[in-house]
Parts: C-alpha cells; structure tokens; sequence
C-alpha cells in the first residue's frame, strides 16, 4: 500500500514539474523564435499613433464640423406665431438650391438654418419682395444674417 501511495505521489511530482518547465521555457527562452516577427522599433510606432491620432481627428472634423454651406438667419424680437415669419420660411423653401429649413425659437429670437451654398447676401437678394419687407437686415457675415422686424412707424 506505501508502494503505490509512493508511485502515486511521484507521478503527481513529475507531472507537475513536467508543466512547470514546459511553461518555464517557453517564457524564459532568451533566443528570438525564427517564427515571430521582429519588433518595431519606437520611431515606428511612434509613427504608427500619430498616423492614428490624424485620422481620428479628421474623422471628427468631418462629423462635427461647423458646415460652411449652411447659413444661419437670426431675428430678434419676434413672436413665434408672427406671420411675417411664416412667410419668410416659406420663400425660403421655395427658392434654389435651397435644400430645407429648421427653426430654433429662443426668448423671442428666431434662429433659421438653410442648408444653401453661396453667400448669405445672394440668399438674402433672391428672395422676394413681400417675404423681406417687414425685416430690415442688420448684419451680414460669412454664413449668417441678422435681421430685425421693422416697426410699424418705420414702413
């Protein structure tokens, strides 16, 4: 009975002294395996983040860049029901190239977004009479025009 408690005990040893250097080997082995590649060195992967990093940062200009073809009209001191307002949205989709419109109403200021490429002033000049009689343009910069509702004394 000690004889094969013994074998049993030493089969155990050997078995796990068996992994052990298997595993030791393996990780210790301080010559370079024909098989996997060499290396890179830093200036390579140095090379290889800022490539990377470029490409991020261009992928984010593209998604949430400020869009140059979208010229924003700003009217101060408007009332949302205002029909002059709902006549100006409405020449505004009809004229070309124009592509649609979004609104943003804030404390009695009308912001309106039209995906439009050209200058704001060409906006401005093709729409009609009727639509831009009750406003007086203001300001007038690179993708945005301000305008002001005339009062009823100054028509």
């Amino acid at each position: 009975m000690k004889a094969v408690r013994f074998v049993s005990f030493g089969m155990v040893v050997f078995l796990s002294l068996q992994l052990q250097g298997q595993q030791r080997t393996s990780t210790q082995n301080s010559k370079p395996v024909k098989d996997n590649p060499p290396r890179e060195s830093m200036s390579t992967a140095t090379d290889s983040l800022k490539m990377a990093l470029n490409d991020a940062k261009t992928s984010f200009n593209t998604l949430f860049k400020g869009h140059k073809d979208t010229t924003t009209i700003i009217i101060s001191d408007i009332d949302y029901e205002d029909p002059s307002l709902s006549m100006l949205k409405e020449s505004l989709k009809k004229l070309k190239g124009v592509k649609g419109l979004s609104m943003e109403y804030k404390s009695s200021t009308a912001f309106l977004k039209i995906p439009f490429k050209g200058k704001p002033t060409v906006l401005w000049d093709e729409l009609d009479a009727p639509a831009k009689t009750p406003f007086k343009l203001v300001e007038a910069g690179d993708n945005e025009l301000v305008l002001k509702v005339k009062s009823a004394n100054s028509q």
